[in-house]
């Protein structure tokens, strides 16, 4: 993993750049993550590196084994399969919540975010935008705790988006899927845009698999 700047060394800074690493492929499934190492890298003692690990660990992102150390996590097909029905369950729960209360403006926003992906070639670049879509789609609902769920269960399957996924994977199923999202929104179709949204998500699941 690239050295942080020396501004970068404190706790929640270290959380921050270990969790981006993992997100964007940097640091693979499966690669061992070692505290003297980090802690070296970093510039810092091994306490602030193990409270990230811990915090990690906690968004299952990466994996403590006692004697063994610490693990970016890897996904079998089950765990994955696992984690997109908790997506579907909990967002199309935000997207119901969130319809009704979409104003012209959140709307626009929400066009503006899909324009800007549908002509994105930059990888991760294109990851930012599908989370930013996505995050303006649920953010009227008001639910701080729910979205804070939704973000850790994306943040677990993102970075496997690099891999499987990227900006030229169904982009014109893809681009339909949200402009249809942005259309049932508009109409004030809470059920219509959720069944829309859990079709996405299980089709992005299967081009995962």
């Amino acid at each position: 993993m690239k050295t942080p700047p020396p501004r970068a060394h404190g706790g929640p800074a270290i959380l921050a750049a270990l969790r981006d690493a993992i997100s964007n492929g940097e640091l693979a499934p499966g690669a061992v993550l070692r505290q003297a190492e980090l802690a070296e890298q970093f510039g810092t003692s091994r306490i602030p590196v193990r409270e990230a690990l811990n915090s990690l660990q906690a968004e299952g992102l990466v994996q403590i084994e006692p004697n063994r150390g610490a693990f970016v996590t890897t996904l079998s097909a089950e765990e994955l399969r696992e984690l997109f029905d908790l997506r579907v369950l909990l967002e199309t729960e935000v997207l119901r919540r969130a319809v009704p209360l979409h104003s012209e403006r959140s709307l626009r926003r929400l066009e503006a975010i899909q324009h800007e992906l549908d002509g994105e070639t930059v990888p991760l670049e294109w990851l930012r935008l599908d989370r930013a879509f996505h995050d303006e789609l649920y953010a009227p609902s008001a639910r701080p705790r729910s979205l804070q769920l939704v973000g850790s269960l994306r943040s677990s399957v993102e970075r496997f988006y690099l891999a499987r996924l990227g900006p030229e994977a169904r982009r014109p199923e893809w681009n339909d899927e949200h402009q249809r999202l942005i259309a049932l929104v508009r109409a004030g179709d809470a059920e219509g845009a959720c069944a829309m949204l859990a079709a996405h998500l299980r089709e992005t699941e299967r081009s995962m698999t």
